[in-house]
């Protein structure tokens, strides 16, 4: 055989994880750049100079901008609390707030926006939490956070729809939209009690060919996941409810940010107004799946939103910048707090 067939005949290298990891990493490199680019765009296009005289303007009033966000904090870490009792893990109020934290922090500068989840879970193993339980516990509270994300929207959508003057078509539109929400809820909760993460564990080890002890020792830890969580729901049907309760009073607690730090920005709008520019925002958000925390995306759905309502666009573009140094801030701590747990652990 000649050197050329032998060249025809070799077959190509295959595109592995590796290679599919650094693609994506590409992507979100780019996406990144773009993102960066749109908001210095939109910071240019809003006035950079009036857009900074605003926030220079908050002078020794911008820790209060601070204080909604705080509240979202520590409600979202009892929705946790309250989910993390009914697996029978007590852990310390202080140190559950900072391991949501990290965990969110994570989730902020993830390429896809969810990696913190699997970081909240190492956190609970680290202080001695079965790993089932702890995975359970954590998608449990995804669960009632998105629930309670699912109903903002809603109840965004019903207070444009008054602001438009549609009286008729908002308490129609907000009985349809419960009733999706709803379905939405019990096809979650029926999906995770059919034991998904099972069949899941199944179909991975029989595509990565993994030896059976693997497989098998892989699929007991999902059995025992599905187990739990089947559980809790089962017996314990109140602490989703519980959860996603404390999840939507941080919700409201961030609509309120809005309106706050608005005033603070010197301009007055209606609760109303705060909860169609929360509610409707969170959509937006959902481009941190391909922009790495939504950078410049956030910031420019949300200045056409406010503008929308009649909210000048230096003001708009300077009230997301002001969320946006609340998320670093907030996010720093989270990170700080990871940091010295692994220093600790090393």
């Amino acid at each position: 055989m000649s050197a050329a067939e032998g060249a025809t005949e070799r077959p190509a290298p295959e595109r592995g994880p590796r290679a599919q990891r650094s693609a994506g990493g590409t992507v979100s490199i780019i996406a990144a750049l773009a993102g960066i680019l749109l908001l210095a765009w939109l910071v240019h296009e809003g006035g950079a100079e009036e857009v900074g005289r605003r926030l220079v303007g908050l002078g020794p009033v911008l820790p209060l901008a601070l204080l909604p966000y705080t509240v979202v904090s520590l409600c979202d870490a009892l929705g946790w609390r309250v989910v993390l009792r009914a697996f029978g893990v007590a852990q310390p109020f202080a140190r559950l707030w900072l391991e949501r934290l990290a965990g969110e922090a994570v989730n902020s500068v993830a390429p896809t926006g969810v990696g913190g989840e699997p970081v909240k879970i190492l956190l609970l193993r680290a202080d001695g939490v079965r790993g089932s339980a702890a995975a359970a516990a954590v998608v449990t509270s995804r669960t009632g956070l998105i629930l309670a994300q699912s109903l903002l929207v809603v109840f965004g959508i019903v207070a444009l729809l008054v602001r438009l003057g549609r009286h008729v078509a908002a308490p129609i539109a907000l009985a349809g939209l419960l009733g999706l929400t709803a379905l939405f809820g019990l096809l979650l909760v029926r999906v995770q009690k059919g034991g998904v993460a099972r069949m899941v564990a199944r179909g991975l080890a029989g595509l990565l060919r993994t030896s059976s002890q693997t497989a098998g020792r892989v699929e007991r830890s999902a059995a025992d996941f599905d187990a739990q969580l089947a559980t809790v729901y089962a017996t314990r049907r109140l602490t989703l409810l519980g959860a996603a309760a404390w999840h939507m009073l941080g919700w409201l607690a961030s609509a309120a940010e809005v309106w706050v730090v608005l005033r603070l920005l010197g301009t007055s709008i209606s609760q109303t107004d705060a909860l169609i520019v929360e509610g409707l925002a969170q959509p937006i958000r959902a481009t941190s799946i391909l922009v790495p925390g939504a950078v410049g995306t956030q910031e420019g759905g949300g200045v056409a939103l406010c503008s929308w309502l009649g909210i000048p666009p230096a003001t708009g573009l300077a009230l997301w910048l002001v969320r946006r140094g609340r998320e670093v801030l907030f996010d720093a701590v989270g990170l700080l707090y990871l940091a010295a747990r692994n220093l600790r652990r090393e």
